[in-house]
């Protein structure tokens, strides 16, 4: 876990979050955080940006609808064609993210896996208050390093996806 440290196989029955950004081909940004410590974090984000978050992943993302790629049985491919909140095909998207949920080393599947473009993943950065782009800036600033600069690389205007 990039926040507490702890093996994501310590523990078989503990799920986290994996989260990559590409730009092309190229991976710019990944990590893994563990349940407890993506709860935590999200706990802190003001309940305006939790209700927003949640308006879009259900709305625009339709999450409740994402079972149907259950069909395909385990293939992650279909749950990841194409971005969540606006249909466009990843293949075509300059810069995406995708997440995932695993248990140990299997995916959990729905309402992950996900994957969202970049205009989308700028249309959920608006979304948030000022509070929690600073929580999210803080915890960027705190688990990553790089060369100045390097969160230009970003898909989302300096700021690494919210997944």
């Amino acid at each position: 876990c990039i926040s507490c440290g702890l093996s994501l196989t310590h523990d078989p029955g503990q799920p986290y979050l994996v989260a990559k950004s590409y730009r092309g081909q190229e991976c710019i940004f990944e990590y893994a955080i563990c349940e407890d410590c993506r709860a935590n974090l999200a706990s802190e984000f003001s309940n305006e940006s939790q209700e927003a978050l949640t308006s879009y992943f259900m709305q625009k993302a339709k999450l409740l609808d994402r079972s149907r790629f259950l069909d395909f049985g385990e293939s992650i491919e279909p749950w990841i064609r194409e971005c969540a909140g606006c249909g466009t095909l990843r293949s075509e998207a300059a810069t995406y993210s995708l997440g995932g949920i695993l248990q140990g080393t299997s995916v959990v599947f729905d309402p992950y896996p996900i994957c969202l473009c970049g205009k989308c993943e700028e249309e959920i950065q608006a979304l948030l208050s000022p509070k929690t782009q600073g929580i999210w800036d803080d915890f960027v600033e705190t688990h990553f390093d790089g060369p100045p600069g390097y969160t230009e690389d970003f898909p989302t205007k300096g700021r690494p996806a919210l997944l």
